[in-house]
């Protein structure tokens, strides 16, 4: 979740994606991840208005794209897991690299 916030003066941290200095009165979003594993980690990064648009419509046309994709021979790659028991791999699945869906 994005925390939209506006500069009240000249701040030293920039964008993450484009490196855009942001001035007073800029707008630009805080996001904020945590990951709880062993321990808690938690990452915080700054982007600009410009830069949050940019990713929103990424993953929108990437959502259309995942519906539409037509599994290209070349973008096919088979997933290899260990035999229970034995050292050895054999395939399990093949998958598209490009929308990540499972082929069997």
């Amino acid at each position: 979740m994005a925390k939209r916030l506006i500069a009240k003066r000249k701040l030293k941290r920039c964008c993450q994606e484009c490196g855009k200095p942001l001035k007073k009165g800029d707008v630009y979003y805080k996001i904020r991840e945590v990951f709880a594993d062993v321990t808690i980690c938690a990452f915080e990064f700054l982007l600009c208005s410009k830069c949050k648009y940019k990713l929103e419509q990424h993953k929108k046309r990437y959502k259309e794209f995942q519906k539409h994709c037509e599994h290209p021979q070349e973008f096919i790659d088979t997933e290899w897991c260990y035999i229970p028991g034995e050292c050895v791999m054999e395939p399990n699945y093949d998958y598209c690299r490009l929308c990540g869906k499972t082929l069997y």
